[in-house]
């Protein structure tokens, strides 16, 4: 199972304004994480979701050499993954689990960054 949260007419404009999509990632996992935290879990994973997909393609764009969106990255599908747990949508999880992995493999494999660990002070 393959998952992502954006359209494809708004992942298109990720891609063309990375500058601005920076925002929408602050405000999405903001929302997103308040809305967990007061255990909304259906909603908190919409703008969770929103926020995940906008810093993969950000990492993309960057070709991984933002270590704060790695972090980020991880953050967040720890989040939406608790998020499908609490909901009990094992598959789901899961889905977010490989997403995360083969964004992570990618970002390693990228050659113009070395990731060993995403809170090692080298990548701060």
């Amino acid at each position: 199972m393959h998952i992502n949260f954006l359209c494809s007419k708004h992942t298109d404009w990720v891609y063309s304004h990375p500058a601005d999509a920076i925002h929408f990632l602050a405000r999405d996992e903001l929302q997103g994480t308040m809305l967990f935290m007061d255990g909304n879990y259906r909603d908190a994973i919409a703008y969770l979701g929103c926020a995940f997909d906008i810093c993969a393609i950000l990492l993309e764009v960057e070709e991984g050499q933002n270590n704060k969106l790695i972090e980020k990255a991880q953050t967040i599908s720890v989040f939406l993954c608790s998020a499908y747990d609490r909901l009990k949508l094992k598959e789901y999880r899961c889905a977010v689990e490989d997403r995360t992995a083969m964004l992570m493999v990618a970002v390693t494999r990228s050659p113009k960054i070395s990731v060993t660990s995403p809170f090692s002070s080298q990548n701060k």
